[in-house]
């Protein structure tokens, strides 16, 4: 909070949610919320063309939002207690609104001892299982750049345009749900190895390959660049190259060993990282316009997963100016919604 205030109070004119991204490290939504708790505790205010700091003096209420966390807490934990009581259900739920006059039901399943069937019918059960196992999700190209990146010293702006945008892609499914997602957390768990690709996740993202029904047929693969798992991500590269029969074109390149730094958490900062950081080599390109003139077509992007999108949109960009005429991006998990 106290850096969006300090931002603020730096500017000569009000800035909007956009412009803060540039001078904030936060998400769209974590800001928003953020600048709406510091509207209600009159330390900023909204005006026309966005956000200035009104100047009053303001501090964090820590005993405050203490309190706010402890009592989300507990109607977390009474939401479990709800489940596993052996009293009146609504009994239950009128004590927890501190009803004087909560009293068993009688018509409950815990006062009448009737309890709903727990059988779930074997078809529908197989149903739900495939539904659950059925790989792959769309990844949405970014169609805008973010506003202001010119304050972060990056020359987009706009729209971004048609010859260097990237294709609609796949992921094998999303970190957040259940099915593939459980399988998922567990790669990309903090203690997790880097490992070649397990052949489950890799006969998964084979099936989301033969469902895409891209218009025309990829004809190679690229990886991207990666510092936290250089093995997986090439394996799959490799593997897919292999089983698809696509030329295997290499990778994309980081400027320097430490690639883009610590992950950034709005698109703006996100997108100055990579932007400064990736590069297609020269051996690269030159693979890339030869196999252009040889067997023209669309270049699968590789990589582990995807969640601002913005490294896979500049290394798309990045392989269009090399001469490819379409970049599908193909990731494991996205964050994604």
């Amino acid at each position: 909070m106290r850096q969006t205030l300090r931002a603020l109070a730096e500017s000569d004119r009000p800035l909007s949610t956009a412009s803060l991204e540039t001078r904030v490290d936060l998400r769209r939504t974590r800001l928003e919320q953020m600048l709406k708790v510091l509207d209600v505790d009159g330390a900023v205010r909204r005006v026309r063309g966005g956000w200035t700091a009104t100047g009053e003096p303001w501090t964090y209420d820590a005993e405050r939002y203490a309190a706010v966390s402890a009592a989300r807490e507990r109607e977390q934990r009474a939401m479990l207690d709800y489940v596993s009581t052996d009293t009146c259900r609504m009994e239950f739920l009128r004590r927890q609104l501190d009803d004087p006059a909560a009293e068993p039901c009688g018509r409950c399943d815990v006062c009448t001892g009737q309890y709903w069937p727990t059988d779930v019918d074997t078809g529908r059960r197989q149903a739900a299982a495939d539904h659950l196992d059925r790989p792959g999700t769309p990844l949405a190209p970014r169609r805008q750049w973010p506003s202001g990146m010119n304050t972060l010293g990056v020359s987009l702006s706009g729209k971004i345009p048609e010859n260097l945008r990237a294709g609609e892609g796949r992921a094998l499914g999303r970190l957040t749900d259940i099915g593939w997602g459980t399988e998922l957390r567990r790669v990309f768990a903090e203690d997790a190895p880097d490992t070649p690709v397990d052949e489950r996740l890799l006969q998964g993202v084979v099936r989301v390959l033969a469902a895409w029904g891209w218009e025309n047929r990829p004809v190679g693969v690229v990886a991207m660049p990666s510092l936290s798992r250089p093995t997986l991500v090439g394996d799959l590269a490799a593997r897919i190259s292999e089983l698809g029969r696509l030329a295997p074109l290499g990778s994309l390149s980081y400027r320097t060993p430490a690639g883009p730094g610590p992950r950034r958490h709005n698109s703006a900062m996100r997108l100055e990282q990579v932007y400064n950081a990736l590069v297609v080599d020269p051996a690269l390109a030159d693979r890339v316009a030869e196999l252009q003139r040889d067997t023209p077509g669309p270049i699968l992007l590789v990589d582990d997963q995807t969640d601002t999108g913005w490294s896979l949109t500049v290394g798309a960009a990045l392989l269009r100016k090399a001469g490819a005429p379409e970049v599908l991006p193909l990731t494991l998990s996205t964050t994604g919604g």
